[in-house]
């Protein structure tokens, strides 16, 4: 290899695209999740402690996470696109026989 390839690099070359909709799914309900208990928390008046900031930095990181996978997503999505047809070609074939 000369290390000049034309293709770009995938981003995250584990994930397929049923793995980012189980991730996107799950990560935009703690999200929710999370701000749900802080805007109710925050309407019943309660003081702010420990749990409460807790679910500050839970709700950060899921939002930093919805973000990453939106970003993996946009740059590997032709990616899992070839995937997709390669399997949709190989089951074709598969049952041409």
């Amino acid at each position: 290899m000369t290390g000049t390839d034309d293709r770009p690099k995938r981003y995250a070359p584990r994930m397929n695209r049923g793995a980012f909709r189980l991730q996107a799914v799950l990560w935009s309900f703690i999200a929710l999740l999370q701000l749900v208990m802080l805007t109710r928390n925050v309407l019943a008046g309660d003081p702010w402690d420990w749990p409460n900031a807790l679910n500050l930095v839970v709700l950060v990181l899921a939002v930093a996470n919805v973000g990453w996978l939106l970003y993996v997503r946009r740059r590997d999505s032709s990616f899992w696109d070839e995937e997709e047809a390669r399997k949709a070609d190989w089951d074709r074939r598969g049952r041409a026989l």
